[in-house]
């Protein structure tokens, strides 16, 4: 289970993008995180997985702080946590099977990694994971030559690689059309419960959210406003989510 306590982020010491941000994403579930663009989702995202450095709370995976984790330990836990991002952050001219490879970079030494020493073990893997997704035909493809879609599923079976305990989703579905949107959420959904993985995901698209998740977390201005199961999101609810910032109004000086 991921529990996040009390997270805090402020940038420059001024603007403070996350204030005691609290909840929980649980094995075998899709725990979506919705709200308004500057919310402060993609930031809770990297924080998970310390990819930026926040200012205080707990982060806990499997009851293990994140946020205390020296170097060595940081490299372990982080290479059980998959990351698929909006931009599929794939190596273009590499081919799909490569790109999936990369997902055992984090088990290697360095001169293995460097050198792409993989095991027939590893390649079959990868190989399977691909098929899983629905590339098999593409395995040696190289991946700038694919669609957004498959690229997308390219890098779900490149997280799988990593054997992960929870997958991180930063709007994986921002750029596809409507058909590649369905299957990417499909994957990931059948992911979570066949595989008891945590799929922590960011959405925009509130009809989305409301399909695939489970359990839902909404944030506004860097404040956790709602959290619980798709079923308790009333009117009322995603209105407190979505508000905007009061603006006061500027009044000219009569003289």
């Amino acid at each position: 289970m991921l529990k996040v306590i009390d997270l805090d982020k402020s940038y420059n010491r001024q603007k403070q993008s996350l204030k005691a941000v609290s909840f929980t994403a649980k094995p075998g579930e899709v725990t979506a995180i919705i709200g308004p663009s500057g919310a402060g989702k993609t930031t809770i995202l990297r924080s998970v997985n310390q990819l930026i450095k926040d200012d205080a709370g707990q982060i806990l995976l499997d009851d293990e702080d994140i946020r205390q984790a020296n170097k060595s330990d940081l490299r372990r836990i982080r290479h059980h946590i998959g990351m698929i991002f909006q931009n599929y952050n794939l190596i273009g001219p590499l081919t799909a099977l490569e790109n999936v490879l990369h997902g055992r970079l984090g088990a290697k030494s360095t001169f293995a990694g460097m050198l792409g020493l993989y095991s027939a073990t590893e390649k079959n893997e990868a190989a399977k994971l691909l098929q899983d997704v629905g590339l098999a035909d593409f395995a040696l493809q190289r991946c700038d030559q694919l669609s957004g879609g498959q690229q997308q599923r390219v890098g779900i079976a490149r997280a799988l690689m990593q054997h992960p305990k929870m997958i991180l989703c930063d709007e994986p579905i921002a750029s596809l059309d409507p058909k590649s949107t369905k299957l990417v959420m499909d994957i990931l959904r059948e992911l979570a419960q066949s595989k008891q993985l945590i799929i922590l995901i960011n959405l925009h698209q509130l009809d989305i959210a409301q399909t695939y998740a489970d359990h839902i977390v909404g944030i506004n201005q860097g404040t956790i406003v709602f959290e619980g199961p798709e079923r308790a999101l009333t009117p009322e609810k995603l209105q407190a989510i979505y508000r905007q910032p009061e603006t006061k109004a500027v009044t000219a000086d009569a003289n």
